[in-house]
């Protein structure tokens, strides 16, 4: 990404025999689009793409996950040879080089590769199950069933919540019908309160899950909790008017609701997490969740596209998503 909404791809010189001791050369197969992070930057809502010297300032090499093949291995890694299939962290681009402790597990051969391209997403809406108090049978409401919102959704149901999902758009609700989240609200409804208050026999949710990035949203939420609830926030808001957060506050305050800041990196923020650690293993459990269909990434991908049509992604992806919700890239020759 070059400037605001103009994609380039360029040739780059690569050498598998650079490695470090604990590295792999990989020849990627397919990466996954990021909806939210990477349109965000593609339409500049971020202002930091402006800002020299930021993680996504212009010129900046979109693209976290994906899936490819071994073609160098380093010194010290007996994990894999030349020809084994890894997936993890893999930018939009045709090689990478991984290193092996934090970046990339082996394949399941029971995963198809274009599948597995969603674990790293999958990764990243696992952070909410790391944050939230036990509760054996929690009510979850999951306001935004985009990409992160839906796989948070699933997610959740995994772990044996009654998930609604919540979202205005009537094509990412029967998106998420699909994919086994069976309750689905629309909050523009005249009655979206007292359908709430149905759903819960008027207790009101034990959690909240904001992956909008839509500042009213998110103050509202609080007054759709009980008291000692649980909100997580997944995104944050960008380029937003200023708000009055006192309701917010208050709501937070009076009804005791804790407040979870769950970014992918958070919990390495902890003094006793090895981050590289805990990310493998959530990789790992939920790749094995793919491989026995506990959770479903098919309905996600509308397209599958290769590498010089990114434009004609992004594009799709930004301005009509009721067409375009998940794009894997196709890298193979």
């Amino acid at each position: 990404m070059v400037a605001k909404q103009q994609i380039v791809l360029e040739e780059f010189q690569f050498d598998p025999t650079a490695l470090k001791a604990r590295d792999v050369a990989v020849r990627v197969d397919f990466s996954a689009i990021s909806p939210g992070t990477e349109c965000a930057n593609y339409l500049a809502l971020d202002p930091d793409v402006l800002v020299p010297g930021r993680w996504c300032s212009y010129p900046w090499t979109p693209g976290y996950a994906g899936c490819g093949h071994v073609i160098g291995v380093g010194s010290a890694v007996t994990e894999y040879k030349v020809g084994d299939q890894v997936v993890g962290y893999a930018p939009h681009a045709s090689h990478m080089i991984c290193d092996v402790d934090k970046e990339v597990i082996p394949l399941d051969p029971r995963v198809k590769p274009e599948h597995a391209t969603y674990m790293r997403l999958f990764g990243i809406s696992f952070t909410s199950l790391l944050f939230l108090q036990p509760d054996p049978m929690p009510t979850v409401g999951v306001w935004g069933l985009g990409m992160i919102g839906n796989l948070c959704a699933q997610l959740l149901r995994r772990a044996g919540g009654r998930v609604i999902g919540i979202d205005p758009v009537a094509e990412r609700r029967a998106l998420a019908t699909r994919c086994g989240i069976s309750e689905t609200l629309d909050p523009t409804a005249a009655n979206f309160s007292e359908q709430i208050k149905s759903l819960t026999s008027g207790q009101g949710l034990d959690i909240a899950v904001d992956t909008t990035g839509h500042a009213p949203t998110t103050l509202a939420m609080p007054s759709f909790l009980r008291a000692r609830g649980q909100m997580v926030l997944m995104t944050h808001w960008r380029s937003q008017p200023a708000l009055d957060a006192s309701p917010f506050i208050r709501n937070l305050l009076v009804k005791g609701i804790t407040l979870y800041g769950a970014h992918e990196c958070a919990p390495g923020m902890a003094p006793a997490v090895n981050t590289d650690a805990l990310q493998l293993r959530k990789w790992r459990k939920i790749q094995q969740e793919l491989a026995t269909g506990g959770l479903q990434v098919a309905p996600l991908i509308s397209h599958t596209v290769k590498p010089h049509q990114g434009k004609e992604a992004y594009d799709g992806l930004s301005f009509d998503r009721a067409n375009w919700w998940g794009v894997v890239v196709d890298w193979r020759d």
